[in-house]
C-alpha cells in the first residue's frame, strides 16, 4: 500500500514538473512575460486567448515529454551475454603507485544475444578507469592491428588488446589477481563478464 502511495506521488509530481514546463515554453513562444505565469490572469490569457498553434504546441511538448520519459524507463533489459577468452600471455596486472594499477588484457570477445553491445570502457569491479578506452584490435585475424576507441560486439568474435589505468589497487604487489571484469556500454549499463585471473607482471615487491 505504501509502495503504490509513493508511486502515485512521484508520478504526480513528474506530470506536475511536465507541465509547468510545458507553461514556460508556451508563454515564450506566445511572447508572455513570464512574471505573469504566477497569476490566474496570465495562466487565463496564455491558455485561453491563445492562437491554436501555441495550443497545439503545447500539447505536442507535453506528449513527447511523457513519452521519451515512458521510453527510457521502459527500456528493455537485454538478455544477451559479452564472452571473454583469454590470451595465455597477454593479461597480467601492476602496481603503479598508492593509487593505481595497470592492467593488461588481451583475448577474444564476442556478445550472444540480439542486437550488438557498444563497449565504451573497460574495468574490474571494484576500480573505475582513470584513461580513456584504446583497443588494439585484430580486424582479420592475421595480425593487421588498428587502434580503435570503442567497439560495438556482437556474435562475430574479436581480437582486442587493451591497457588500463584503474584505481584503486585491488590486488597485492606480487601475487596473481583473481577479479571480475566490467563491460560499460553506450546505454550506462554494465556486464559481468566473468572472473578471470591476472598474474602479476610488475617489479619484484621484495626488491623494491
Amino acid at each position: 500500500m505504501k509502495t503504490n502511495l509513493r508511486k502515485l506521488a512521484t508520478d504526480t509530481l513528474k506530470g506536475l514538473v511536465g507541465l509547468i514546463g510545458t507553461i514556460v515554453v508556451t508563454a515564450l513562444i506566445t511572447g508572455q512575460p513570464l512574471a505573469g505565469l504566477v497569476k490566474l490572469k496570465g495562466l487565463y490569457h496564455i491558455f485561453i486567448q491563445s492562437s491554436v498553434p501555441a495550443w497545439a504546441f503545447a500539447v505536442i511538448l507535453m506528449l513527447a515529454l511523457f513519452g521519451a520519459y515512458y521510453a527510457f524507463t521502459h527500456r528493455p533489459k537485454r538478455k544477451g551475454k559479452i564472452v571473454f577468452i583469454q590470451d595465455a600471455h597477454n593479461n597480467g596486472w601492476s602496481k603503479q603507485n598508492e593509487a593505481e594499477m595497470n592492467l593488461r588484457l588481451g583475448g577474444s570477445f564476442a556478445y550472444t544475444g540480439a542486437g550488438n553491445v557498444h563497449i565504451l570502457k573497460l574495468f574490474l569491479k571494484g576500480t573505475k578507469p582513470l584513461n580513456d578506452l584504446l583497443l588494439t584490435l585484430d580486424v582479420d585475424g592475421g595480425g593487421h592491428m588498428i587502434q580503435v576507441k570503442d567497439i560495438q560486439l556482437s556474435d562475430t568474435s574479436y581480437r582486442m588488446f587493451a591497457y588500463l589505468r584503474l584505481t584503486p589497487v585491488i590486488g597485492t604487489p606480487g601475487k596473481p589477481l583473481r577479479a571480475t571484469l566490467i563491460v560499460h556500454d553506450k546505454f550506462a549499463e554494465d556486464f559481468e563478464v566473468g572472473t578471470f585471473d591476472f598474474p602479476y607482471i610488475g617489479p619484484d615487491p621484495a626488491r623494491c
